[in-house]
């Protein structure tokens, strides 16, 4: 069933409007995508009771006539929005005239307290939504069982990393506003060993062999991965760079360690 929506002063729009905030995504467990392709990952993820909103362009798609039969099995929403309003309400210059509202997955850091296989990312405040997304991207294409970010990381479900993401906030679990006491308690109770990026006391990345399973360090754009988090790690990874190149961004780093160690 479809509602249609004029004013601004719907509940609708006045929750969307509030969740380009981190704290009221915080409070509501909420957050914001856009795109067609972006919702239809979410229907694909058998994600639950969503807002859609849309303009009446989107009627005459094929595409979204379907995702609308799919949504409605899911108690989704469908909220028509004139351009003005959906204007209003969207992250982008051009935006494609839907948008989803949807809610968070709740993590417990209890999940991560028992011995774990596979391969990890932690991320250490990280400060950019644009590299944010991008490595969630990274890591869900490379198989990564979670993303563990700590306390001072932007926001992964703000919408530029949900934009940047492509969808990929959906496929890999993350585990937000963790402490270094909580993280030195995972690795002991994980099991798994800390592998850091950086250039102190480190290997060139191509020199090591077989990781079967690990968590990957990467730190924030300026300062690299804090000392407290250095000192846990097992090994520090670093990947030679030609001319007088001082650093790789962030994101382009992660993508380079996570395909060499995960087939």
């Amino acid at each position: 069933m479809i509602e249609e929506i004029r004013s601004r002063s719907n509940q609708w729009i006045k929750k969307a409007l509030q969740l380009k905030q981190r704290k009221y995504r915080q409070a509501y467990g909420m957050f914001l995508m856009e795109g067609l392709r972006s919702v239809e990952d979410a229907l694909r993820q058998g994600m639950k009771a969503c807002t859609c909103f849309f303009t009446e362009n989107q009627l005459e798609n094929e595409r979204f006539k379907a995702l609308m039969k799919e949504g409605e099995a899911l108690s989704w929403r469908f909220l028509k929005l004139d351009e003005g309003l959906m204007k209003l309400i969207s992250g982008t210059q051009h935006g494609q005239g839907i948008m989803l509202l949807a809610s968070k997955k709740k993590r417990d850091i209890e999940e991560l307290m028992h011995p774990l296989e596979g391969y990890y990312v932690l991320l250490d405040a990280v400060q950019d939504p644009g590299n944010m997304g991008t490595i969630l991207r990274s890591a869900a294409a490379a198989g990564v069982k979670a993303v563990l970010l700590t306390k001072g990381c932007t926001d992964p479900f703000a919408e530029k990393a949900v934009r940047s993401s492509m969808g990929s906030i959906l496929r890999v679990p993350v585990y937000e506003d963790l402490t270094v006491d909580q993280i030195s308690l995972i690795r002991e109770k994980s099991g798994l060993a800390l592998y850091g990026t950086a250039l102190s006391h480190a290997v060139p990345y191509k020199t090591v062999g077989e990781i079967r399973k690990g968590i990957f360090v990467f730190g924030n754009e300026g300062n690299g991965i804090r000392e407290e988090l250095l000192a846990m790690t097992d090994m520090n990874l670093y990947i030679p760079l030609a001319g007088t190149v001082e650093s790789l961004n962030v994101s382009v780093a992660a993508a380079v360690i996570l395909f060499q160690f995960i087939e």
